[in-house]
């Protein structure tokens, strides 16, 4: 159950979203974000001790909503193929989507520049990998898939499935026709990863 506390900070976490959003992250002041929650700004400092945590907060929550249903599709035990191609359309159809592209874009303007990239990417996209990569170790220590280390197949795995939009992602213009090929996209990755990985 929930305190009155988690509520409140979701609660912000939440607003702040729709602000970086709305405004970008230099545009944004935490003074608006605390008129928009509601309250005093040192209750929103107490939450949080600067623009680049509450940021932080934002794109964690973002990413937990976003790509726990995408991660739910690794389970061991089950097809391998089925599950990868599952997993790599969802992931796929998360980060391109146009509210992550556009925080995508805050991202390696403001963050870099701020110094916080790297709390970022430790906060949000490596856990998720961590749990990718967790899954090829499962399926390699049941012997349904090559033995090898499970962080650097992963990597093969983003590598693989992205590819065909690496490009066009970089500079986030990912067109509706590129994204209705995700699914043969997809395809294509996962049989690169299989001829090498599978058994």
């Amino acid at each position: 159950m929930r305190t009155k506390s988690e509520e409140r900070r979701q609660h912000m976490v939440a607003t702040a979203a729709e602000v970086f959003l709305q405004r970008g992250y230099e545009a944004t002041s935490m003074a608006e974000i605390c008129s928009r929650v509601g309250g005093s700004k040192a209750t929103l400092y107490g939450y949080f001790k600067s623009k680049e945590e509450l940021f932080l907060s934002v794109m964690k929550m973002l990413a937990e909503e976003r790509m726990s249903q995408a991660y739910a599709r690794l389970v061991p035990g089950g097809d391998i193929v089925a599950s990868l191609q599952a997993f790599a359309e969802n992931y796929l159809q998360v980060i391109l989507g146009p509210d992550l592209m556009a925080m995508r874009g805050i991202i390696v303007g403001e963050l870099v520049r701020a110094g916080a990239a790297q709390q970022f990417y430790d906060a949000g996209p490596r856990q998720g990998w961590n749990k990718v990569a967790a899954y090829l170790e499962a399926e390699m220590t049941a012997g349904r898939l090559r033995q090898a280390d499970g962080w650097v197949a992963a990597m093969h795995l983003l590598s693989l499935v992205q590819a065909e939009y690496q490009q066009t992602f970089m500079i986030g213009v990912v067109s509706e026709d590129e994204l209705s090929l995700l699914q043969e996209r997809v395809t294509r990755g996962v049989q690169v990863f299989m001829a090498w990985y599978g058994v």
